[in-house]
C-alpha cells in the first residue's frame, strides 16, 4: 500500500512536470504565430511548433488515461495534420488582434487538466528576485561604482537591469510584448520566472499621488498570457513613504498579489543634531 502512494506521488510529480513543459511549448507557439504575422516570414512556420504541442498533450492525456478526451483531442489534431494551413488556423479578440485559434484550444486543455494536477506556483514573486531588488540599491548608488547617485528613471532602470542581467541571462530590456498591456509598456520582463518589472523614480513628495496614480493605471490594464507577476520599483531620492503603505494602496485597490512593490531609499534623510545652548560644538 505504501508503496503505490509512493509511486502515484512521483506519478503526479511526473505529471506536474510535463504540463508545466507543455505550458512552456504554448507561450513558445503563442510568440513563433505572432512573429510569422508580423514579420510575414515564410521561414517563421509556427505549425511545427503548434504540432509538437500536440504531441505533448496526447501524451501527457494517454498517461492519465482520459481516453474520451484522447480521441478528442487525436480528431483535432487530424483534422489540422490534413488540412492546409489547419495548424495556422487565426482568430481575432474584439479589438482585432489576432492570435492563434489552435494554440488556444490547447491551453484550453491544459487549463482543463491542471486542475487535477495544481503545480503549487507561489502566487507572490519569488522571494530572491525580491531580495535581489532590495540588496540592489547599495550597488546603484555606489559613488564609487557611478559617478553620482541616480539621477531619474532611466538610471534607476539602467543600473538594476544590468545587475539582474546576471542572475537572470533571459532577462530582456523593453520587452515586446505579443498582445499588448493596456497603458503599460513595461520596463524589463524575465521570462524564465514569467516577471515584469516597471521602475518609478520619486524625488519630491508632492509626486507620491501622481506615481500611484500612474501604477493602478498599469495594473488596470494587465493582461497577458506571457506574464504572471509584475512588480514596482520605486527609487525615492529620500524616505518619503514605507514600502507596506504602497503594497495597502495595491491590496485596497482591488490589486492580486501577483502585483508587489518594492520601495528603494537611495539617500536617507540626514538629521541635523540638534545644538543646545552651552553645548559643545
Amino acid at each position: 500500500m505504501a508503496g503505490q502512494v509512493v509511486m502515484s506521488v512521483i506519478d503526479s510529480e511526473n505529471i506536474q512536470q510535463a504540463l508545466k513543459s507543455l505550458k512552456t511549448s504554448l507561450q513558445q507557439a503563442d510568440r513563433s504565430f505572432d512573429d510569422s504575422l508580423l514579420y510575414d516570414d515564410e521561414w517563421a512556420d509556427p505549425g511545427w511548433v503548434i504540432e509538437r504541442c500536440f504531441m505533448k498533450l496526447l501524451a501527457i492525456v494517454e498517461s492519465i488515461g482520459l481516453s474520451k478526451l484522447h480521441d478528442m483531442i487525436l480528431a483535432e489534431y487530424i483534422k489540422a495534420k490534413e488540412t492546409k494551413n489547419g495548424f495556422l488556423v487565426a482568430n481575432t479578440t474584439p479589438e482585432g488582434e489576432p492570435f492563434s485559434s489552435v494554440v488556444s484550444r490547447l491551453r484550453d486543455y491544459l487549463s482543463a487538466i491542471q486542475q487535477f494536477y495544481p503545480d503549487d506556483e507561489p502566487t507572490k514573486i519569488t522571494k530572491d528576485l525580491l531580495q535581489i531588488i532590495r540588496d540592489i540599491h547599495y550597488t546603484i548608488t555606489d559613488k564609487e561604482l557611478f559617478s553620482q547617485v541616480p539621477r531619474d528613471e532611466r538610471d534607476v532602470h539602467i543600473r538594476i537591469e544590468g545587475i539582474l542581467k546576471c542572475v537572470f541571462p533571459d532577462l530582456k530590456h523593453k520587452p515586446a510584448l505579443t498582445k499588448q498591456i493596456k497603458n503599460f509598456e513595461p520596463d524589463t520582463g524575465i521570462p524564465s520566472i514569467e516577471t515584469l518589472i516597471e521602475y518609478k523614480y520619486l524625488s519630491k513628495r508632492k509626486d507620491i499621488p501622481i506615481i500611484a496614480d500612474q501604477i493602478l493605471a498599469d495594473t488596470r490594464g494587465y493582461v497577458s498570457k506571457e506574464w504572471k507577476f509584475f512588480l514596482y520599483v520605486i527609487y525615492e531620492t529620500n524616505r518619503f513613504k514605507p514600502e507596506k503603505d504602497w503594497i495597502e494602496l495595491l491590496r485596497q485597490s482591488g490589486v492580486p498579489e501577483n502585483t508587489t512593490v518594492v520601495v528603494l531609499s537611495g539617500e536617507p534623510s540626514v538629521r541635523k543634531k540638534r545644538i543646545t545652548k552651552g553645548s559643545a560644538i
